[in-house]
């Protein structure tokens, strides 16, 4: 079993350098600076008399609060404790013998998938095309291997930033329904593009044999709460979920905060201000560090090749943690990624890697 290595650790940081974790700046969690909305945090406070009570397994209200977002039956709506776990449930549920997936990409996809039986191929981005997915190649790969059941994509993708267009999503799901593939979309970061504008959600149809994943961890800044979700039409993924589904997946605290966290427009507001203020800025200043190669993201992190070795390290005794990619397939440890933060979070980072030239 491969061992997936994740950021925002701050407290092992701490422990190896001697710094106070409540000090560390940390760039190597994507999770939206702004931090929990004042107003969700009240829903939060105002349910906890309800923890002495088991929740609804069903989860009714939650679901209806998701699918009336996404504009989708709430039949078509799963919720769980994090993307992470709707990531298992479905490897679990869909029993693939033969994946694919993205190299480099989130981690946890191949050990889901091959906890759940599969053998599991890559299909290698290339630093060359910016790693984006080059679709024409991926479909000549994919007829190269007629026994692959599974495909799993992450959109946009971790750590490249790099987005497929919901046509390119269009044909490639056509493609998995013509040839018996289940296709797993992972969409965790796509509601920090545009008020979602690129998520194939609304393209759903019965005879798409796809599941779109989703979490609210990131954009809401609630990595500590945990709240992921999956949509899916598909009648034959329905049910293998239902059949294979855990009860009291989501504990009471998530699942009101996720009945109202889309109301929050305000919070939703701020953050796509934030965004449009502060991604462009990151990244014309990381083009301007001598030592760094730095590619272009849809999403809110960049990924980087350093000509500095051990750069993680370096940054260390600055108090600032970026994220190490040496654990991705594809990659070695001259690549790094970090998240976009505040104005002054990521000045304090361009002044530091300046230091270091």
């Amino acid at each position: 079993m491969i061992k997936v290595i994740h950021g925002g650790n701050r407290e092992a940081i701490a422990q190896r350098t001697g710094l106070n974790a409540a000090t560390l700046i940390d760039f190597s969690a994507n999770i939206n600076p702004l931090g929990l909305s004042p107003k969700l945090k009240t829903v939060l406070t105002e349910s906890l008399d309800e923890l002495v009570y088991y929740p609804n397994p069903q989860y009714p209200q939650l679901k209806a609060a998701i699918s009336h977002y996404l504009n989708v039956s709430a039949d078509d709506v799963f919720v769980g404790n994090g993307a992470v776990q709707m990531i298992f449930d479905t490897a679990t549920a869909l029993q693939s013998t033969h994946a694919v997936v993205l190299a480099p990409t989130f981690g946890e996809y191949e050990r889901s998938l091959r906890r759940a039986g599969a053998t599991v191929d890559h299909y290698r981005l290339r630093a060359e095309n910016q790693f984006q997915i080059q679709l024409p190649e991926l479909i000549q790969f994919l007829d190269q291997q007629p026994t692959v059941d599974l495909l799993c994509l992450c959109n946009p993708n971790n750590p490249s930033g790099q987005v497929l267009l919901p046509d390119e999503v269009q044909r490639l799901a056509d493609y998995c329904r013509q040839h018996q593939i289940w296709l797993i979309l992972d969409e965790a970061f796509m509601d920090f593009i545009d008020h979602d504008r690129l998520s194939y959600i609304n393209r759903l149809s019965e005879t798409d044999p796809v599941m779109i994943i989703r979490s609210a961890t990131k954009f809401f800044a609630i990595p500590g709460l945990r709240l992921g979700f999956a949509v899916t039409k598909h009648p034959q993924l329905k049910q293998q979920l239902l059949e294979q589904a855990e009860p009291w997946s989501v504990n009471t605290l998530a699942a009101r905060f996720g009945e109202h966290m889309y109301d929050d427009q305000a919070y939703i507001q701020a953050t796509y201000a934030w965004l449009l203020a502060e991604k462009k800025a990151l990244y014309e200043g990381l083009q301007t560090v001598s030592y760094l190669t730095v590619y272009p993201s849809s999403a809110n992190y960049y990924l980087f090749k350093s000509g500095i070795p051990q750069l993680r390290e370096r940054l260390w005794p600055k108090g600032l943690m970026i994220r190490d990619c040496s654990d991705y397939v594809g990659l070695d440890a001259s690549y790094y990624r970090v998240a976009v933060r505040s104005h002054d979070d990521n000045q304090t980072l361009l002044a530091a890697l300046h230091d270091l030239a």
